[in-house]
């Protein structure tokens, strides 16, 4: 589990929630980034990947788009 930082974007401490939160959502990331899944795993991961970017931004711990992971 990588955690890039360890606050918000306004700067409060992550909590151990967010920080698994967040760790899910890096996991997401890094799956979707590979090209050696099969079709129907690597369309499940972006759409996870979509729902946790979801969860993330709401919670103001990453503000990014994943269009180079086409979600």
């Amino acid at each position: 589990m990588t955690i890039v930082s360890s606050t918000d974007l306004l700067g409060n401490p992550l909590t151990e929630q967010e920080k698994e939160l967040l760790g899910a959502y890096e996991t997401l990331k890094k799956l979707a980034a590979r090209t050696d899944l099969p079709p129907c795993a690597a369309q499940n991961v972006r759409k996870a990947l979509s729902s946790m970017w979801q969860a993330t931004n709401d919670l103001g711990l990453q503000f990014e788009q994943l269009y180079e992971f086409s979600v």
